[in-house]
């Protein structure tokens, strides 16, 4: 599957895509043992109790449809692009971890943290529009290759 913006990838657009993709992967339901099951039988819960879990939040996610599955995998392909740290910080704030806990995860300050979520984020940008970032393109280094044979 194939995700393309409208006019090209920026650092906003491709966070937003990586937030969405965070999202419907919190909503995949969790796996499984196989062979454990209850035997007690499922409660039905009257109105009250369906709208009190509704105004309090502890209704259960709906799980997401395959194409929003294939999509979240397409877009978190794209962290193969970076090494494992730069994965750990571009994921962990698309899932919205705050800061602070960051910070203690790595042992870096805000700053610098930010720094390299916003240098992953231009790589995965650049990677996207095809543009090396030292300048040159890629589809043009490209033709001149296929013309060298």
């Amino acid at each position: 599957m194939e995700v393309r913006p409208t006019l090209y990838w920026n650092e906003k657009i491709v966070m937003g895509y990586l937030m969405q993709a965070a999202a419907i992967h919190r909503r995949l339901p969790e796996p499984r043992v196989l062979g454990y099951h209850t035997l007690w039988p499922p409660t039905l819960a009257d109105g009250w109790e369906r709208l009190y879990d509704m105004i309090n939040g502890r209704t259960k996610p709906v799980p997401p449809m395959p194409a929003e599955v294939d999509f979240s995998e397409a877009v978190m392909a794209w962290l193969r692009l970076l090494d494992r740290p730069h994965q750990q910080i571009v994921w962990m704030r698309a899932n919205r971890v705050p800061w602070k806990i960051i910070m203690e995860e790595f042992d870096r300050s805000k700053p610098t943290l930010w720094r390299e979520l916003n240098l992953s984020l231009t790589v995965l940008k650049y990677h996207l529009n095809r543009i090396d970032p030292k300048g040159e393109d890629f589809k043009a280094r490209r033709s001149r290759a296929w013309r060298a044979f």
